[in-house]
């Protein structure tokens, strides 16, 4: 029997020219046998069998995807593929695929590897943004579920790894290329993609070389609207005018009510661009000795101006005011001109330009070297790396107010009965002369993260048969070490300068002054949220944002504006210095005549971290209210050097066990203790502080001291592959989360986190408003929950059709998943609902279904990925603390491909075909906190290979 699974492993990992890490097994196996006829072919249904063989000889619970052919990977990049594999969903970055969620738990819980070393990322955090990587340079990639010894610790969810292409795995001259032509509907653009990839090999194949570039550039665009800051509004008297009405017409008199304190829409313009170079050498004198030194480097350029307005609704003046059973205010009028009681004061409502210019520009480069030595009995390795990550994220926001001259303004908003806001006002927003200087902010990150690795790993044959049923294959062992710094500079405008208060007489808040008319132009689309019905703005005016910038200039009579500063309290520096190894025992035999494999192992894992900055405390704050507005005088103290240090020891044992009962059923079980670092930015020293507006007074920092996230993990599959292909597995999985990381919100007063002081009553009371509170934001090691689910996976070959039909087949999966928060805290608000015990990120259900088409030059593939509602975050940022959710996702994709002879294909793709939208809400689907549309998207290319 053993032998039998050799040969049939040999056959199937060669349908995959670049299935690396178990495939080098089988190039082994398959050289050792001269018998052994390998047959490459590609293709959706090969690259799918390839898969579902590394998935079956895999040492735990794996799922693999592989590329279809040299250079061609099946989505636009590597996230959206992982997506297709149970368990796992995707976060999108204006319709593309970024970051990878698996079994619920979000980027910052998975570990992402590239050749199994740890890549720099351009992110604030430690999680990976796979849309640095262009697919042309990825030949396939590992999700490890249920890890073992060796695996890399540092994940929760699951090991990722993903691969680039080597020479010698594929041996002889390759070349080819192609160029592709992607439009984007919502935006009218038509951008073009460019790759090419050289591989060969010389000196009786024990030298190769191959590079790969690729670069990509796309104009897209996004349609959204929102709600921001939801605030609670007493009804105290002449706050409101007039009777208040549920839906049925009957006046009501609820004391408190829930609103949100921004209303926003916004047409997105997004230009992209990557490009990418990946390059190996590979020197192999003889079939016991490899040597490896790859090199990769992508430029990832996005470019996003945002046009649009926002409509305050935080002032008092209230009419027509219209509530629903759960306390919200679904419709109303807002408006000027009245005095406020007590304070002499006219509040003026006015509607508010939104531009936003969004840029992020990162670079990373990552060098390794690999040695492998094969003697008789060991299999030594050693690996090298270092990469390096540097990104200047920035956000640009100008926020002009539109107004009326009769100053006698009025709004109409309503919420009833659509998944956007109506909204009516007297206010000419589309008329350049209604436009008046207000607020702007500008400011940037500095980003740079730097990790070296040191890798030393071996492997020892043993073939030690204890009794007849138990034998010991062999060892693993390994030690590594990892350094990592990660820098984080903040640059802002300073508070002063954002109204202009630094030149005389310059005061633009205060003055609402006058902006060239030339500025603004009528916005150049007509089909703003096109597929959502209602009546809201969708004219607004359009900005030219360097002329706006020279005006705010010229106003302030500051040349320097915006004039940048260093923001020493919002910056820090984080180190972490890791040491690691393991030992894993590798054992086979024999049940009954069933032969089963597993392995068990410890991996021991030390970790130092060291975080430094500055930091400052607020001393005290007295309030008044101002135009209806409160408004504080905060007291500082001055910022002094911040630095704490923490470590901590890991032991992580694992076992995996499989035995096949037939030779198409095998039954694997595994169980493990796992963890995962806290996110990077979570144990930084900096603390950002909000000062009073629109209702919004916190601060939020990060705390050094935080322990990893710990959890026990058991995985049961059972899985049946057929010998025509076919693959079917149930798999069952529970998670014992011992150990958590929580924000925690606190008001009033809080111990600080370095030094046990205590924080001034947080709590001021403004005559005509009420008390304000500072929310204190924080991050706290608590108890963690449990996840338990099931997987079901499918592939199924149609072979038994007759004629052209039986190229047809199908892949599907589905994740069930439950969860419960042991450290779950009702939140009791006022009007708000308790999201009950569900752990933040996980969806109940998820599925994917994939049809595909594979006959002789013609391939297709169409396939559909949903994700339940989920809780996104139990105190959310966007809704001003509330619990905020993401409502059910489909997304259905298209792709093809003609080859018209053995150089040329031509390939065509269609990416979110029926225009599905984001939709997220804050607490309940009525609190709308964003909706959002990309469009769909067509590729059309042609391949060349010789």
């Amino acid at each position: 029997m053993h032998t039998k699974k050799k040969l049939v492993l040999a056959i199937l990992t060669s349908l995959s020219s670049y299935s690396y890490a178990q495939a080098s097994d089988v190039s082994a196996t398959a050289k050792d046998n001269d018998d052994t006829e390998i047959i490459v072919v590609t293709g959706v249904r090969s690259s799918l069998e390839a898969a579902s063989s590394l998935k079956r000889y895999s040492d735990s619970v794996q799922d693999s995807i592989v590329a279809e052919d040299i250079g061609k990977f099946p989505d636009q990049n590597v996230a959206e593929s992982l997506q297709r594999i149970p368990g796992v969903s995707i976060n999108r970055v204006n319709g593309e695929g970024s970051k990878i969620t698996v079994r619920g738990f979000g980027p910052e819980f998975n570990v992402v590897t590239l050749n199994g070393r740890t890549l720099a990322t351009s992110e604030i955090g430690r999680s990976f943004d796979f849309q640095v990587l262009a697919a042309e340079l990825i030949s396939g990639a590992d999700v490890v579920k249920s890890p073992t010894a060796k695996t890399p610790e540092g994940s929760i969810g699951a090991y990722v790894n993903v691969k680039t292409a080597r020479p010698l795995d594929n041996p002889g001259l390759h070349v080819l290329g192609s160029i592709n032509a992607k439009y984007s509907e919502l935006s009218g653009e038509t951008s073009p993609e460019y790759s090419a990839l050289f591989s060969n090999t010389f000196a009786d194949e024990t030298f190769g070389f191959n590079i790969a570039l690729s670069q990509q550039k796309s104009d897209n665009r996004y349609d959204s609207m929102g709600t921001t800051r939801w605030l609670l509004l007493n009804n105290e008297p002449g706050v409101i005018e007039g009777d208040i009405h549920n839906l049925d017409g009957n006046v009501v008199t609820p004391t408190m009510l829930r609103h949100a304190g921004r209303i926003e829409y916004a047409l997105g313009q997004e230009s992209r661009e990557r490009i990418g170079i990946n390059t190996s050498l590979q020197w192999a004198p003889d079939s016991s000795f490899t040597n490896t030194f790859d090199y990769m480097y992508t430029d990832l350029s996005v470019e996003t101006q945002t046009q649009g307005l926002q409509a305050g609704l935080q002032y008092p003046n209230w009419r027509n005011v219209v509530v629903s059973d759960n306390g919200t205010i679904l419709s109303g009028t807002k408006f000027s001109g009245k005095t406020l009681s007590g304070t002499g004061k006219n509040v003026d409502f006015r509607i508010d330009g939104l531009f936003q210019e969004l840029e992020s520009k990162s670079k990373t480069q990552a060098f390794g070297f690999n040695s492998v030595k094969e003697f008789d009995v060991l299999t030594l390795e050693f690996d090298i790396s270092h990469s390096i990550s540097k990104s200047t994220p920035r956000s640009d926001l100008l926020v002009p107010n539109y107004i009326s001259p009769e100053r006698n303004d009025s709004l109409n908003f309503d919420f009833r009965n659509t998944d956007t806001v109506n909204l009516d006002t007297t206010i000419d927003y589309a008329s350049p002369t209604s436009v008046r200087a207000h607020w702007n902010q500008v400011s940037h990150y500095e980003l740079e993260d730097t990790i070296t690795e040191l890798q030393t790993k071996g492997k020892y044959l043993l073939d030690l048969e204890f009794v007849e049923s138990l034998t010991l294959d062999s060892i693993d062992f390994g030690i590594a070490y990892s350094d990592r710094e990660k820098v984080r500079d903040r640059f802002e405008t300073l508070h002063e300068d954002n109204c202009g208060l630094v030149a005389p007489n310059a005061d633009i808040c205060g003055e609402l002054r006058d902006m060239p008319d030339d500025i603004f132009s009528a916005s150049p689309y007509s089909d703003f949220l096109s597929s959502e019905p209602g009546n809201f703005p969708r004219d607004f005016l359009f900005a030219d944002i360097n002329k706006y910038h020279n005006a705010i200039a010229q106003m302030t009579k500051n040349p320097n504006w915006p004039n940048e500063q260093y923001n020493e309290i919002a910056s820090s520096k984080v180190t972490e210095e890791k040491i690691s190894a393991y030992s894993q025992f590798n054992f086979s035999g024999l049940v009954n005549d069933y032969d089963w494999r597993g392995n068990f192992g410890v991996r021991y894992v030390k970790t130092e971290t060291k975080s430094s900055g500055y930091g400052k405390r607020r001393l005290g704050y007295t309030g008044e209210l101002d135009n209806g507005q409160p408004l504080l005088v905060v007291e500082y103290t001055d910022s002094g050097i911040l630095e704490a240090e923490n470590s901590y020891t890991n032991w992580l044992p694992s076992a995996n066990f499989s035995i096949n009962l037939s030779d198409n059923l095998l039954v694997r079980a595994a169980a493990a203790k796992v963890m995962s670092r806290p996110a990077i930015d979570d144990i930084g020293v900096q603390t950002t502080y909000t000062d009073m507006q629109a209702g919004s007074f916190s601060q939020t920092g990060g705390n050094p001291h935080l322990a990893p996230y710990k959890a026990n993990q058991y995985d049961l599959s059972f899985e049946y592959y057929s010998d025509s292909g076919d693959a079917y597995a149930i798999n069952f999985f529970r998670k014992d989360i011992s150990s958590s990381i929580g924000q925690v919100t606190y008001l009033d007063s809080t111990p600080d986190i370095w030094d046990g002081e205590q924080y001034v009553d947080s709590s001021v009371s403004i005559d005509g408003y009420g008390n304000v509170n500072e929310t204190i934001n924080t991050k706290q090691n608590q108890p963690g929950g449990t996840i338990s689910g099931v997987e079901l996976a499918l592939q199924h070959n149609m072979d038994y059709l007759p004629s052209f039909l039986n190229g047809l087949g199908v892949q599907a999966n589905y994740t069930w998943a439950d969860t419960k928060n042991n450290n779950t805290q009702k939140i009791d608000l006022p009007g708000v609902t308790d999201p009950g015990d569900k752990l933040e990120g996980f969806a109940e259900n998820s599925y994917n279904i994939v049809a595909y088409y594979d006959k002789n030059a013609f391939q297709a593939r169409l396939a559909y990925n949903w994700r339940d509602d989920f809780l996104s975050s139990r105190a959310g940022v966007k809704s001003g603390g509330l619990p905020e959710h993401t409502a059910a996702y489909g997304q259905l994709d298209f792709s093809m491909s003609y080859a018209l002879n053995d150089n040329f294909t031509i390939t065509g793709e269609a990416i979110n075909i029926t225009d599905e939208r984001v939709y997220q809400y804050a607490d309940i689907k009525e609190r709308v906190i964003n909706v959002q549309y990309t469009g769909p998207r067509y590729r059309i290319g042609l391949r060349a290979k010789f």
